[in-house]
């Protein structure tokens, strides 16, 4: 999405004093683990984990690094300023799982072990899946526990939502971001705007950069029941070509004992991340995360900034039920990126940091 025309330097929008407080003391928070403080390549999974293709070891509480870098600082006529799709990756994808299966937690170790993160929308009903601590270890590993309500029914309602709510935040600790509809019914998405960022549907669709979609009933990928990993990659593919988001809704695997609703091979499952993995230019992340920059992005993109002389400065109003420490990345041609006053460090990867939270950010020459 361009602001004013191409450029040649990233800005990267990055945590604000709440998130490296988190980071410092170690805390986990939803959708993001914030021990030990920024990573060049990524996003979830276990500490020690490969990072490729956007994804990164547990730990990262910035967004992955962007394929290329050693780009010198910008040095031309200030202006210019263009926000990038996807972090500066070609497309993205987060991997979503539905219902609290029993599938999902015996498999989580494998899950884990592709080291990206996810985002898991729990039954809150379901009290034996619940009580597994498998989930406290996944907000651990990093990966999103979102909403996908209490008792599953079709007809939605407010007391439903706000009672699973209720159960994740006293159970995990956590602030919930986003949302499932079960069954994809259409009477879910008018209850998460006084509610989430973002509600998967369950329509399918992919998402462009500053498009039009829905954040309250955004599109999806379910993979027929046993899906081979060719199915999965061509959707990862396909993807990949327009430049787009999609997240893949994964029910559960053969086996386990509550009976996923088309369930997958574990095998042709993992096999499939690990391809999105290998094409290095792929942003996978979880739905907060991802859903957080493209909705930062659309904000970003409806502004009108302030011009005085020289001096260029946008002033921003983050959605509702945004989470903190959340960033964007731009181009400049040239000129100096301040906030409150102070400019901007370089950073070697070929980007400055800004403190989405701020509200502000100036370019002066």
């Amino acid at each position: 999405m361009r602001i004013c025309s191409p450029s040649s330097a990233f800005v990267l929008f990055a945590l604000n004093a709440q998130a490296l407080s988190c980071a410092s003391s170690g805390r986990a928070i939803n959708g993001k683990s914030t021990a030990g403080g920024s990573s060049a390549s990524g996003t979830g999974g276990p500490a020690g984990s490969p990072a490729a293709g956007g994804s990164a070891p547990n730990g990262s509480s910035v967004l992955p690094a962007p394929p290329g870098g050693g780009a010198p600082p910008p040095s031309g006529t200030p202006g210019n300023l263009t926000v990038l799709d996807w972090a500066g990756f070609k497309a993205a994808v987060s991997y979503t799982f539905d219902d609290t299966n029993s599938s999902q937690i015996q498999n989580y170790a494998a899950l884990r072990a592709l080291g990206v993160r996810m985002t898991f929308y729990l039954i809150t009903s379901k009290t034996t899946e619940l009580d597994n601590p498998v989930w406290s270890q996944a907000v651990q590993d990093g990966h999103e526990l979102g909403n996908h309500s209490r008792r599953h029914v079709r007809a939605g309602t407010a007391a439903d939502i706000d009672a699973a709510d209720l159960d994740l935040r006293q159970k995990f600790g956590i602030t919930v971001w986003t949302m499932a509809s079960p069954f994809g019914d259409a009477s879910y998405p008018p209850l998460a705007p006084s509610r989430y960022l973002i509600n998967r549907g369950v329509a399918s669709g992919q998402i462009a950069a500053n498009d039009n979609t829905d954040p309250f009933n955004i599109h999806c990928y379910v993979p027929p029941a046993s899906a081979a990993a060719r199915v999965f990659n061509a959707e990862i593919d396909a993807v990949r070509s327009a430049g787009r988001w999609t997240t893949v809704l994964v029910h559960g695997f053969a086996g386990g004992t509550d009976g996923a609703y088309q369930p997958v091979a574990l095998s042709e499952f993992t096999a499939s991340v690990e391809h999105a993995k290998s094409l290095g230019d792929v942003w996978i992340d979880s739905v907060v995360n991802v859903g957080a920059y493209w909705r930062g992005q659309k904000m970003f993109s409806s502004l009108t900034p302030a011009i005085s002389g020289g001096t260029t400065t946008w002033t921003w109003t983050l959605p509702a039920h945004f989470p903190p420490g959340r960033v964007l990345r731009v181009k400049v041609d040239g000129g100096t990126l301040t906030q409150a006053g102070q400019p901007l460090a370089w950073d070697a990867h070929g980007y400055y940091e800004v403190a989405l939270d701020a509200g502000s950010l100036t370019l002066s020459p």
